[in-house]
C-alpha cells in the first residue's frame, strides 16, 4: 500500500539556471515578491495530490531525511536575468517548517542565497542547492549582492580558458592571457586565466548533497570543479547541456521540489526538470519573448554517486 505523504508546510532546493549574455530581462520582470516558503509550500502540496512515485522511500530522499531535516538553499542572479522582488522583510527570506515525508516528520529549513558568502556557507550546510544565476563564461555563478563583477569564482581546471567579450567584462578582473578580435563577429575578447578561489577557500558538507547547477553550459563549465570539490562525499549533481535562460517564477525550481519530495530517481528528477523548463519556454515564446526558444534535453545527470554505490552493492552479492 502507498504511504501518503502530509505536508505540515515547506521545504527547499538549490539550482543554477542562467546564461552569461543579456537576456532583456525588462520583458521578463517578477512583480510578486518572491517567498521562498510559498514556492516550496506549492511544490509540496502538488506532490501530496499526486501521491509518491513507489511504495518505499528512494535512496535519494531517504539519504536527505535520515536525520530528520532537509536545509535547502536557492539562489538568485543579478536583474540583467530577469529582476526578481525580494521580500522587504529579510526574515522572509527564510523558512523553517515541518513536513511528513513517507511517514515521518521532517523539518525543512530553506533559505535564499543572495551573495558569495551565503552560497560558501550554503555549499557547507545545504543538502540541496538551487542556483539562477549567470555562469559569466565558465568564472562562477553571479549573486544579486555581489554583482557581475564578482563572480564566485569556481574555474579551477588547469588550462582552462574564461574568454569573454570585452562588451561583457563588466569590471571582472582577473588575470588577462590574450585578447584578439574576431572579424566575423566584429567583436573584441579578452582571455582570462581560471580562478578558483572561492570554491578553493569553501568545504564541503560532508554528508550526502544535491547540486543542480543550470548556469548555461555548466556540465562543460564546471563538471570537473565539483568533481574535485565533493570528491569523497555522496553527491547528485545536475547539470546543463546548453546556455540556458531565468524563470523568474521558479517554475523549474518548483518542478524539483515535486519530484524530489515523490521519490524521483536522479533520471526522474532530470526528466522532470526537462518538461518543466520546455513548459516554461513555451509559455515565454506565446508571449512573445525572443530570447526564448525550446530545447530538449537541457539537464542532464553528471555526478550521481548513489547509484553507482547501488551498484557496487550488487556486484559484491
Amino acid at each position: 500500500m502507498k504511504m501518503n505523504i502530509t505536508i505540515v508546510a515547506l521545504v527547499a532546493f538549490l539550482i543554477v539556471p542562467a546564461c552569461a549574455g543579456r537576456q532583456h530581462p525588462e520583458a521578463d520582470n517578477r512583480s510578486e515578491p518572491l517567498h521562498i516558503a510559498d514556492l516550496v509550500n506549492r511544490a509540496c502540496l502538488a506532490a501530496v495530490r499526486a501521491g509518491p512515485l513507489t511504495d518505499e522511500c528512494s535512496p535519494y530522499l531517504e539519504r536527505l531525511i535520515a536525520d530528520g531535516r532537509i536545509t535547502v538553499g536557492l539562489g538568485i542572479g543579478t536583474p540583467d536575468l530577469g529582476r526578481v522582488q525580494l521580500p522587504e522583510d529579510p526574515s522572509q527570506w527564510r523558512s523553517t517548517r515541518s513536513c511528513r515525508l513517507f511517514g515521518r516528520d521532517i523539518v525543512i529549513d530553506a533559505c535564499l542565497i543572495l551573495s558569495n558568502d551565503d552560497f560558501r556557507a550554503a555549499l557547507e550546510t545545504c543538502e540541496v542547492i538551487f542556483v539562477t544565476s549567470h555562469s559569466r563564461f565558465g568564472a562562477g555563478p553571479v549573486f544579486l549582492q555581489d554583482g557581475k563583477e564578482k563572480p564566485f569564482r569556481m574555474q579551477g581546471t588547469p588550462g582552462y580558458e574564461i574568454i569573454m567579450p570585452d562588451s561583457e567584462v563588466e569590471g571582472y578582473e582577473g588575470t588577462v592571457l590574450r585578447t584578439y578580435r574576431n572579424s566575423l563577429k566584429k567583436n573584441d575578447y579578452s582571455v582570462f586565466a581560471p580562478d578558483g578561489r572561492d570554491l578553493d577557500r569553501s568545504l564541503p558538507l560532508q554528508a550526502y548533497q544535491v547540486l543542480v547547477l543550470s548556469t548555461c553550459s555548466s556540465l562543460r563549465h564546471f563538471l570537473d570543479d565539483i568533481k574535485a570539490f565533493r570528491q569523497g562525499y555522496p553527491t547528485t549533481a545536475i547539470f546543463t547541456t546548453q546556455p540556458s535562460l531565468v524563470d523568474t517564477e521558479m517554475r523549474v525550481f518548483k518542478r524539483l521540489l515535486y519530484e524530489l519530495f515523490r521519490g524521483a530517481s536522479a533520471q526522474g528528477i532530470v526528466n522532470g526538470l526537462n518538461e518543466e523548463y520546455r513548459a516554461v519556454a513555451w509559455a515565454q515564446m506565446k508571449r512573445g519573448r525572443p530570447p526564448w526558444r525550446i530545447l530538449d534535453n537541457l539537464f542532464t545527470v553528471g555526478i550521481n554517486t548513489v547509484e553507482q554505490e547501488a551498484c557496487k552493492r550488487k556486484g559484491a552479492r
